[in-house]
């Protein structure tokens, strides 16, 4: 059978509404053609309580799969709590992270399940049949990766035999993680499986598990990250479970560029005139409408001046319609020589902590040209003593304006 394989729509995803519904659209309609069978693996929904606006256009698009006739049939579904599906037609999902609720409410996946346009593979096993081939599928949707492994390891997954056996979750893969965070190891998943599918990761991957086994990871459908890495195309899988052969087909989405550029005693003209240089540059070269486009600045500015002279705005202005322009200022080499020479410096006057803390807010107040109306020491005792009460804060900060 030909399985498709997507993840992450994230639908209603503010930043990029439109692109959240029309990017899902292509890649759901185009998958539902050439596929027996539709795995989605998680985050369908940017938000664990999605508005109507969001609900009534993400139901238009879970309408697709009823236009065909699907060859495969459901023949066997197994859940842990013992409900039933609602449908029977061959699609299949978990919830991920950003749908998450607590066991006593429902999740949009579980809101989809039973308005019957999918089948919750949560703590649970799917069996479909074409022709005599059976394919099982097994989900783990996402939870908190702290209790990832635990939770795992509780619902005691096990292939089924005389079957093709996926193992769908939504989780981090410490392996595959570009910095240390919490999250399942790829010796953590459970052993005997045909092929593994993860969601939640964002960017397109292909790999292998300790054993040679598959693991596969679609990306999402829209961008979110604004970082390095991002630029790959989106779309989704096909595996041939018959050829053991995994297809990515590409969707038309909004192009991402990111772009670096590093100062040396730079002054505000030169970082301007860099920026302006670099975006033009991208626009010249592809004629896609709005591209996105993330500029790092790295390195150094000139002598007395700080990031927050820069006033990146102005450059966002001047190419809206044009290009989604982000600019990341990251002086961070620069900043940091200047913060350890500061704190030795104070630390020299054998200053207390707390007034040490005082030093340190004066100097991010001073940086940013920040005033409320009070010294720093008044706002110092009002954050440190009186945090838990937030409104009181503000209230007083207010009346001394």
């Amino acid at each position: 059978m030909r399985i498709g394989i997507l993840g992450d729509f994230h639908l209603g995803y503010e930043r990029f509404y439109e692109d959240s519904f029309e990017q899902a659209e292509k890649a759901f309609r185009e998958a539902c053609a050439s596929s027996d069978i539709i795995l989605l693996l998680g985050d369908l929904f940017d938000s664990k309580t999605p508005k109507p606006e969001v609900l009534a256009r993400a139901f238009k698009i879970f309408r697709i799969p009823f236009e065909k006739k699907w060859e495969a049939r459901l023949i066997e579904y197994i859940s842990k709590d013992g409900r039933k599906p609602f449908t029977e037609i061959p699609v299949i999902a978990i919830h991920g992270t950003h749908e998450r609720r607590i066991k006593e409410l429902i999740n949009p996946v579980q809101t989809l399940e039973h308005a019957g346009f999918l089948i919750n593979a949560h703590a649970s096993t799917v069996i479909f049949e074409k022709n005599g081939e059976r394919i099982a599928i097994q989900g783990f949707g996402g939870i908190p990766e702290d209790y990832a492994k635990n939770a795992l390891l509780s619902l005691d997954l096990k292939p089924v035999k005389n079957a093709f056996n996926i193992l769908i979750f939504h989780q981090n893969i410490k392996e595959l993680m570009q910095e240390v965070v919490p999250g399942l190891s790829l010796e953590d998943l459970p052993k005997g499986f045909g092929i593994y599918l993860c969601g939640h990761i964002h960017t397109r991957k292909k790999e292998k598990m300790p054993n040679g086994t598959l693991l596969l990871i679609p990306g999402s459908t829209v961008i979110t990250q604004l970082k390095k890495g991002e630029e790959t195309p989106k779309g989704f899988y096909i595996y041939d479970t018959a050829k053991n052969e995994v297809e990515f087909k590409e969707i038309e989405t909004r192009p991402f560029f990111y772009e670096e550029i590093e100062l040396r005693d730079a002054s505000i003209a030169d970082v301007n005139s860099r920026c302006r240089e670099v975006i033009e540059g991208v626009l010249s070269k592809q004629n896609r409408e709005e591209p996105i486009i993330k500029v790092k600045l790295t390195g150094a500015l000139a002598k007395g001046l700080q990031s927050a002279n820069l006033d990146v705005q102005i450059l966002i202005d001047d190419f809206k319609g044009k290009a989604v322009i982000e600019i990341d200022k990251d002086f961070e080499l620069t900043s940091l020589k200047e913060k350890i020479e500061k704190l030795r410096s104070l630390r020299e006057q054998k200053l207390s902590v707390k007034e040490l803390g005082i030093e340190i807010l004066k100097e991010r107040l001073k940086e940013y040209n920040f005033s409320l109306g009070v010294d720093a020491e008044s706002l110092f005792n009002l954050l440190s003593e009186e945090s838990k009460d937030l409104e009181k804060v503000l209230k007083k900060l207010l009346e001394s304006t």
